[in-house]
């Protein structure tokens, strides 16, 4: 039988916030608040941080699923477009801030195309919100 090994980083993660199911707000704004420090490292984060960020945002997702359903009618376009009127944001602005091409929000928000994992993630950091909330059945993986 093989064993699989743990980095010192790893398991410092794990010490910071176990990966267990999320039970309370206070749980959830832990463990939202490490998520968020692990995407913004985006390029430097390692394999390590990444495989704990995956497992993380599917307990965040979990518990905002159970807990903070969205109203029946919210699509992932629809919850961008708000995201976007309540920070008075321009597509063309959005794109900017999010480093990504303009057509692909636009098509986004059309219902033409799904988005990258990495621009979900980006958008859920972005708007401090569960990526979740962008995704659906069209969301490249």
């Amino acid at each position: 039988m093989s064993t699989v090994h743990a980095s010192k980083e790893y398991l410092a993660l794990i010490r910071r916030f176990p990966l267990r199911p999320i039970r309370d707000e206070e749980m959830l704004d832990l463990a939202s608040d490490l998520f968020s420090e692990l995407v913004l490292k985006a390029e430097s984060r390692t394999p390590d941080e990444s495989d704990y960020l995956s497992i993380l945002g599917k307990l965040i997702r979990e518990y905002e699923d159970a807990h903070k359903a969205l109203p029946p009618r919210m699509t992932p376009q629809r919850a961008l477009e708000s995201l976007m009127e309540d920070n008075d944001l321009s597509q063309s602005e959005l794109a900017r801030q999010l480093e990504a091409p303009q057509s692909v929000i636009s098509e986004f928000l059309a219902g033409k195309r799904g988005l990258s994992k990495t621009l979900v993630l980006k958008l859920a950091d972005h708007f401090k919100v569960s990526p979740g909330l962008f995704l659906s059945s069209h969301t490249k993986q």
